[in-house]
């Protein structure tokens, strides 16, 4: 992870935080056509607990994911990767219903076999 932006949901300011380049590893499988599970594991820079599975779709330039923590209806974390460029953000929402995340990861992934 590169930036780490948070939103006060009270005030809708934000606060940019830019980090020293961390490392954590997601494993991501295409089980069907269109069809993507992911795994992620977090590393000592940024914490183990990265919670999983990771459920989306995939297409020719991008991933998009979605994690639900708590219940099924709950809006949770979305994770969108550029297939092209590599850049990824993570963004995490509070309730059932929220359109603004108060917690945005990002960053650039590379591959590795």
């Amino acid at each position: 992870m590169l930036n780490w932006n948070e939103r006060d949901l009270s005030t809708d300011e934000f606060k940019y935080t830019n980090l020293t380049p961390s490392h954590f590893t997601a494993i991501i499988e295409i089980i069907g056509p269109d069809e993507v599970i992911a795994r992620v594991i977090g590393s000592a820079e940024t914490g183990y607990n990265m919670h999983s599975p990771y459920v989306g779709t995939i297409s020719d330039s991008r991933i998009e994911m979605n994690h639900k923590k708590n219940s099924l209806d709950e809006r949770g974390t979305d994770f969108n990767l550029n297939l092209i460029s590599g850049m990824f953000e993570m963004n995490h929402y509070g309730g059932k219903k929220d359109e603004i995340w108060f917690l945005q990861k990002t960053g650039r992934c590379e591959v590795a076999n």
